[in-house]
């Protein structure tokens, strides 16, 4: 079984505040939402990403999603927080 770097899962790699509609690039393993958002644009390893935005999917505030993303695009009036690996 593979070593998980708790340093790197509670946000030691930095973070990354967004409130534009992006994309947003980089090596993100989580996001944060911080008001009523919904994702525009995903990559990365999320199964069912594409329904997720195409039912225009809302978080609310304090919702986190896990993964392995690469760029986020997220609606105008969003708000989020990226960590990074």
């Amino acid at each position: 079984m593979g070593q998980v770097n708790v340093v790197n899962l509670s946000g030691a790699g930095g973070s990354k505040y967004i409130t534009s509609a992006g994309p947003h690039t980089g090596d993100f393993y989580a996001i944060q939402f911080l008001a009523a958002t919904q994702i525009d644009a995903l990559e990365g390893n999320m199964e069912g990403s594409a329904d997720l935005i195409s039912d225009n999917h809302e978080f609310a505030s304090g919702e986190c999603i896990y993964g392995s993303f690469q760029s986020v695009t997220i609606d105008a009036a969003g708000k989020a927080i990226l960590y990074k690996k």
